[in-house]
């Protein structure tokens, strides 16, 4: 019973160092799990050796050799599967520790230098549209203006959104008149789009201060997307949980797939990747408010943004 107890333990120490070549972390850190298995069977043997020696003393028997198999193996066991825990979690510790030092200097880098140097060129382009040229020159020049402007504003948007990744505040909303108020702001830009609402109540949300921003972002989406002849339409209602919900809906073209993967997946990459950043800017309010952001196909065309919030009493 013991010899089998022993191997058993023994086979797992075994299975687990077959695998460990193929555990995400670095070389290093599986040198250093190594150690911290050896270290750890090395102290369970010392645990052990000296229970003999006690009971030695007491005049108990006791048989050294299983006893120090025993431990050994069990601390092998326990030091190699928690040493690979304690590695992988230092080293993403250490990668979130990185990420945020890259963040904030890109956030440092599009709020200095590219926004400066943006503004100097649209500057520049100024003087020259205000000098007499030519249309060939003319059409250049607001080409120019345009990609220069969208750029812009993809700068804004982006130090928005770590801005909106830095802050852990809370703001208590009215989601009914916040979303009146959006839909105001949303209708006098785009006056050509009518939106109908129907509410279902008046929920009080505890969510980040950029839920505002978030909720305008999903307007504008479905103004863009929709037919001056069809109308957005926005829900407001509480679902069987208690969780506040919104629903902007329009019945455009849709969302592309690849932005839908973009988001569903929470990450960028060379082959998914959104166009713009309004769908990150309401993704990651909604995530940091304990929320849940989906992208649904709506009937016969069009999409369903749903926004689910926890309501200011769960939070």
């Amino acid at each position: 019973m013991e010899a089998f107890v022993i191997c058993g333990i023994a086979l797992l120490v075994v299975a687990t160092a077959y695998k460990l070549p193929n555990r995400p972390i670095s070389r290093s850190g599986k040198w250093r799990a190594l150690r911290l298995a050896v270290t750890v069977a090395g102290s369970f043997a010392l645990l052990a050796f000296a229970v003999w020696l006690i009971w030695a003393v007491e005049g108990q028997e006791g048989e050294l050799s299983f006893l120090l198999a025993f431990a050994t193996a069990l601390g092998s066991a326990v030091g190699i599967r928690g040493g690979l825990y304690a590695v992988e979690a230092d080293e993403r510790l250490s990668e979130a520790r990185d990420l945020t030092k890259l963040l904030t200097i890109n956030q440092r880098v599009l709020r200095h230098n590219l926004r400066n140097e943006l503004c100097v060129a649209l500057g520049n382009l100024d003087r020259i549209e205000r000098r007499d040229h030519g249309p060939e020159t003319a059409e250049d020049v607001r080409t120019a203006r345009t990609h220069l402007n969208g750029l812009l504003e993809t700068t804004d948007r982006t130090r928005e959104i770590v801005s909106i990744w830095n802050t852990d505040q809370r703001e208590t909303f009215r989601l009914r008149e916040l979303l009146e108020e959006r839909i105001d702001a949303v209708a006098a830009a785009y006056p050509d789009v009518s939106i109908g609402t129907e509410f279902d109540g008046d929920p009080r949300v505890s969510s980040h201060p950029a839920l505002p921003t978030a909720i305008e972002e999903a307007l504008r989406n479905a103004a863009e997307h929709t037919p001056t002849d069809v109308a957005v339409t926005v829900t407001l209602r509480t679902d069987r949980t208690g969780a506040a919900v919104v629903e902007v809906a329009d019945t455009g073209a849709g969302i592309p797939g690849y932005e839908v993967d973009a988001i569903e997946g929470s990450a960028e990459t060379a082959l998914v990747h959104t166009q713009g950043l309004g769908l990150w800017i309401i993704y990651w309010t909604v995530e940091t408010s304990d929320g849940t952001f989906e992208l649904l196909e709506n009937e016969p065309t069009g999409t369903v943004l749903r926004i689910t919030l926890p309501t200011a009493e769960e939070a």
